[in-house]
């Protein structure tokens, strides 16, 4: 089991050096071929002058000189790594002959595992498709409101403050009516709410006089009740409803 798993573990490098070992079976095919003498007699050697040689040698068609390649650090490494190949094979089935079943496969192997990894990448790609992934237009997120924005822009508050009334929560009653008075006054386009305005700019928005001195009595009914740490009597908040009433009052009608 060890054996084939180490197989699989170099099949991919061994791709690698192939080409050096095709080229050593050349070389080494062509010193193997016996060397034929032509032994027939009244056999007269070609005569050159010596102006021809000199042409000859002029001419880079005619230079066979082989320049001898110096080896870097890439081809060292890839020596390596089919020697490493070659030794594994050798460990794995013994000795084989050049030509043979065994040598066709050491061959050829590396470029079948190349092939099939080179299909799974594309197939791999395909499936996963990053393209798409990264030109796809991104969904806009939601729009998140406050618990105070929820409130004001999207609930029934008039069924909210009769609930916290039956609850007897006469202090989350008076949150709720501050925040219809918000409602109303934004409605009715006398102030522009937003959730981290201060008091001072609801103030400074707020052109009519009476408007403006109610809304400043209100506020202060709310920051005293609702931030104070006291508990809120029915008493309490039937003072503060008829504040927040009388205010209620003054802003003009919108039609809902």
């Amino acid at each position: 089991m060890q054996k084939w798993g180490l197989l699989f573990f170099f099949l991919f490098i061994a791709s690698i050096g192939q080409s050096k070992l095709l080229a050593q079976d050349s070389i080494a095919k062509q010193e193997e071929k016996e060397i034929i003498y032509d032994t027939s007699e009244n056999l007269n050697p070609p005569v050159f002058s010596k102006e021809i040689i000199d042409e000859y040698k002029k001419d880079n068609a005619f230079n066979y000189t082989e320049k001898t390649v110096e080896e870097n650090w890439w081809s060292q490494f890839q020596n390596w790594l089919w020697e490493l190949w070659l030794k594994f094979w050798h460990w794995l089935v013994g000795d084989f002959e050049a030509g043979g079943f065994i040598s066709f496969l050491v061959h050829v192997l590396p470029y079948l595992i190349l092939l099939a990894i080179i299909v799974f990448v594309v197939w791999l790609f395909y499936k996963l498709n990053p393209g798409a992934t990264f030109f796809k237009s991104k969904e806009k997120p939601g729009v998140f409101f406050s618990e105070e924005e929820e409130i004001i822009k999207s609930k029934n508050i008039r069924k909210l403050i009769e609930k916290a009334l039956a609850n007897k929560d006469y202090r989350l009653a008076v949150r709720y009516y501050y925040l219809l008075i918000l409602k109303k006054l934004t409605d009715a386009e006398i102030i522009n709410y937003e959730f981290d305005k201060t008091n001072s700019e609801y103030f400074s928005e707020i052109n009519s006089e009476k408007l403006n001195s109610g809304f400043r009595k209100v506020t202060t009914l709310y920051d005293y009740i609702w931030y104070g740490s006291f508990a809120v009597t029915e008493t309490d908040y039937k003072k503060a409803e008829h504040t927040f009433n009388a205010l209620e009052n003054q802003i003009p009608k919108t039609i809902d």
